[in-house]
């Protein structure tokens, strides 16, 4: 897709860290080489008139639940084909959910409150229906049976959800399913019934109130009028004493295998100040939820330092997941088979003592197949401990029990109960630090081909693409704004196989369709950038720009070769001795399509002359080489940068004779300190330039072509001493400069004087 736009200059973007590291020498050389992140492009998008929550795609209709409303979308250019309304909501304490309460607007405790969409489901199993529950109405959920003639007819077919228990107790509320301070609900099919997993934050303000658990499993009626708890066992409650000290965050929920998992954020104990992520397991048919386990999860970075021990930094909170399979590259890496779960984090560093995510992000892939062996091999050692915030320290469970477990996690034994494991299970950052300097907000993977690519999506509403490798050498070859607001978690990714695959991406109250294949190649500004790209993005250069082959028309398009770019040089001129050490900036230094940075071939040549590389010190974007002796000057000498399949040039080199002049002044105190003009011409020229008096460094002020400013340094006796220029491996010698006995004052005439200004004498010797 062809960028049609770049955003106004004025326009400050965040290169991240994502690209090369900078050398301040070449820094201009290396911005103007570098992927341009301010594209803007015409993508299909929706705007709703509030923040949206969350978004369900089924049979090509997009849902989007969002405050006050549920919208549908067509899929191919996200037009609003239908719109539901769900609040503002009279909330009253004599309602209950399902009654229309507007009779009681005028009296006292009526409370207008909007609807914030918390799920939002599919289910086929009865009907084809759309499942939304909302943050008003205790937590309770509306379905919308979606016609099989016209799936996006959410009006014509809605039901509460909510049956009245018939003792009334507000505490036994299996259809109170959401909290509005933040759920995840995952829906399963299991034989001919559909059970409703939910992971609750609940806070103090719930006491009043029981029917809301933490973590739950209800099982839809046949009736779909409601739910229905199969035993008094279904849910876990973090317990009231704790729900204000011990906050736990339910980031994610998902299903693999046997077991369902929920990803949270919470606490590392009851005591602590710290937070971390854990992942709980338990069986999918476990109803009594007897199989129920946490554990932690930690994405870190290792830094291996000279001669000290390696430094291992921990991302503690998790802020998006998403499961998918790997890719064959990345399969191998990781130690997993192609239709192995993979689970993806993007995790953050919080600031000290909070859940509040700082802007240092990693990203990390757990093998769902290692999480359940982790959780078998540590099942029966010292670091399982009971649940301390389900059952306080005081439990049954948690005073002077041994914590057995089997490891198949199903068959639970009667003296066996929920358990928390204090070891976590770590992985690395598959990007090694790339992400440091920004916070990551929503992740999802596609396979292309071998290759596993990530959509990232960050707090800054950037959008990226990135392939994702053990190796940490991808850069994103996609990265533009999408948005001012954070992109959110919830993603969708649809036909990744295809060449229409997208991704549906949240940001306030927009909803943006992104192809799968990349946005074109125009971004690329440097040919090995646009090489470098994934090859399922087609980019190749075309005279001195990335396009798809249908964009070259003149037949030059290539995927292999990169000529280098010269873009400046510096310094401009070197003395005849040479030793000048000479710095080349520009972009595609040796390059190579399947070794990405290779200087075997690359030559510098001054004129005819060779000038000898230092590859220690040279990269992609600089060229570091020693230049040779002269005999004569010569000027505009052309520099010639050869990599054995084509050559750039540069004139404006010059071998000069730099010479001294004149100096003043000639003489100065022994204490040192006189500033002394050198002229002559040519005294820029080369690197380092070095002036000395009596063997002492006169230290430099000022440097320009005809003139060197120093300040002399001190000697013990007056004498004269030679003036001595080095420049690299040229040395020049002017005439003595004399050092006099330092002056002396005896007497300051007149010793007073009026406000009005008057001369006074300094008397000498």
């Amino acid at each position: 897709m062809k960028a049609p736009a770049v955003l106004a200059p004025g326009i400050l973007v965040l290169l991240f860290t994502l690209v090369q590291k900078s050398y301040g020498e070449c820094r201009e050389a290396l911005v103007k080489s570098e992927m341009n992140v301010n594209m803007k492009y015409q993508l299909p998008n929706f705007t709703a008139e509030t923040p949206i929550q969350n978004v369900v795609l089924h049979k090509h209709h997009i849902y989007l639940g969002a405050v006050n409303y549920i919208y549908v979308l067509n899929d191919k250019d996200l037009q609003k084909v239908a719109e539901y309304k769900t609040g503002p909501v009279l909330e009253h304490p004599d309602c209950f959910p399902c009654q229309d309460c507007s009779h009681k607007a005028n009296l006292s405790g009526g409370v207008w409150k909007d609807n914030i969409n918390m799920a939002l489901l599919i289910d086929t199993y009865y009907d084809d229906q759309l499942i939304s529950c909302g943050s008003v109405h205790r937590g309770t959920c509306q379905r919308h049976v979606l016609p099989p003639s016209n799936t996006a007819d959410i009006l014509s077919k809605v039901h509460c959800m909510y049956s009245p228990q018939a003792d009334e107790e507000s505490s036994h509320c299996p259809d109170c399913v959401v909290s509005a301070l933040g759920t995840k609900v995952l829906i399963s099919e299991k034989g001919r019934f559909i059970n409703f997993f939910v992971g609750n934050t609940i806070n103090s303000s719930y006491l009043t109130d029981h029917s809301l658990h933490s973590i739950s499993v209800r099982r839809l009626k046949e009736t779909q009028d409601g739910f229905k708890f199969l035993t008094d066992q279904s849910y876990i409650d973090v317990l009231p004493e704790f729900r204000d000290s011990y906050p736990i965050k339910y980031i994610h929920a998902f299903e693999s295998n046997r077991f369902i998992y929920f990803l949270t954020v919470q606490r590392e104990t009851l005591d602590a100040q710290t937070f971390h992520t854990r992942i709980i397991r338990f069986c999918s048919v476990d109803s009594g939820l007897h199989s129920y386990m946490e554990m932690p999860l930690e994405c870190i970075l290792t830094e291996k330092r000279r001669k000290r021990s390696t430094r291992e930094e921990v991302f503690n909170i998790l802020q998006a997941a998403y499961v998918s399979k790997p890719g064959a590259h990345l399969a191998k890496q990781i130690g997993a088979n192609l239709n192995d779960d993979i689970l993806y984090g993007v995790f953050a560093q919080s600031k000290p003592d909070s859940a509040e995510p700082m802007n240092r992000s990693a990203v990390c892939a757990f093998p769902i197949k290692y999480v359940n062996e982790f959780f078998n091999k540590i099942v029966n050692k010292n670091n399982v401990r009971c649940l301390q915030h389900f059952y306080g320290p005081n439990h049954e469970h948690c005073f002077n029990r041994t914590l057995l477990r089997n490891s198949s996690g199903c068959e639970v034994r009667s003296d066996e109960y929920r358990t928390e494991f204090t070891t976590a299970l770590q992985r690395v950052d598959l990007f090694m630090g790339q992400f440091n300097q920004v916070l990551l907000t929503s992740i999802s993977t596609f396979i292309k081909g071998d290759l596993t690519i990530a959509n990232l999506g960050t707090s800054e509403g950037r959008f990226m693409q990135v392939v994702v490798s053990r190796s940490g050498s991808s850069t994103p070859h996609v990265n533009f704004r999408l948005d001012s607001h954070p992109v959110s978690s919830e993603a969708i990714v649809e036909h990744p196989l295809n060449q229409n695959g997208y991704t549906l991406v949240v940001t306030g109250k927009k909803i943006t369709k992104i192809p799968l294949n990349g946005l074109g190649c125009e971004h690329f500004q440097s040919c090995s950038q646009c090489l470098s790209a994934p090859p399922f993005v087609q980019c190749g250069w075309c005279h001195d720009k990335c396009v798809q082959l249908e964009e070259c028309p003149s037949g030059t398009w290539t995927q292999e070769i990169c000529l280098p770019t010269i873009y400046e040089v510096f310094p401009t001129s070197a003395p005849l001795e040479g030793g000048t050490m000479l710095t080349v900036c520009g972009w595609d230094f040796g390059f190579r399509r399947n070794n990405k940075f290779d200087l075997k071939k690359t030559r510098v040549f001054l004129g005819n002359e060779s000038c000898t590389l230092t590859l220690s010190e040279s990269t992609t974007n600089m060229l570091k080489c020693t230049v040779g002796p002269a005999v004569n000057e010569h000027f505009n000498i052309s520099i010639i940068i050869s990599n054995g399949r084509g050559t750039a040039q540069y004139s404006t080199f010059s071998y000069v004779d730099p010479v001294i002049t004149s100096i003043f002044p000639s003489y100065g105190p022994k204490t040192g300190g006189t500033l002394l003009t050198l002229t002559g011409k040519y005294l820029n020229s080369g690197n380092s330039r070095h002036i000395s008096i009596g063997g002492k460094t006169c230290t430099l002020k000022s440097v320009s072509d005809s003139i060197l400013e120093c300040y002399t340094p001190a000697q013990t006796i007056p004498t004269e001493f030679p003036i001595k220029l080095k420049i690299d491996l040229a040395n020049r010698e002017m005439n003595s400069f004399s050092y006099q006995e330092d002056p002396i004052v005896y007497a300051i005439h007149p010793t007073k004087s009026f406000i009005r200004h008057v001369t006074i004498a300094l008397i000498q010797r």
